[in-house]
């Protein structure tokens, strides 16, 4: 198949997709694939399985993105004052230690 007859080929698919309503992909690695088809460069299975490649690639870039507005939700916002006093241990276990009657040095 002549590459004149690759790019119609291509271009008619293209058209065909948008008439039934379809997005048509727009990323330029996948219209540089189509090229390397057109020229002769790659079959169709190479291009399908690059392509296939790159949607699995959004797919987890899109979880991880997700998972990190999820997680960013719960991240205390350090921006805001703190409402209470900081710990500061060696008063907190003297003060269990007096409330159970018991001094450090006990």
């Amino acid at each position: 198949m002549s590459a004149e007859v690759r790019r119609r080929a291509a271009e008619n698919a293209f058209q065909r997709a948008r008439d039934a309503g379809h997005a048509v992909e727009q990323d330029d690695r996948f219209h540089a694939w189509i090229e390397e088809w057109i020229a002769g460069h790659l079959d169709m299975p190479e291009v399908a399985r690059r392509y296939r490649s790159l949607v699995r690639e959004r797919s987890a870039a899109h979880r991880v993105t997700a998972a990190a507005a999820i997680a960013a939700e719960h991240i205390p916002n350090t921006d805001e004052p703190a409402t209470g006093q900081p710990l500061d241990l060696e008063t907190e276990i003297n003060r269990l230690m007096d409330e159970g009657g018991r001094t450090p040095e006990n």
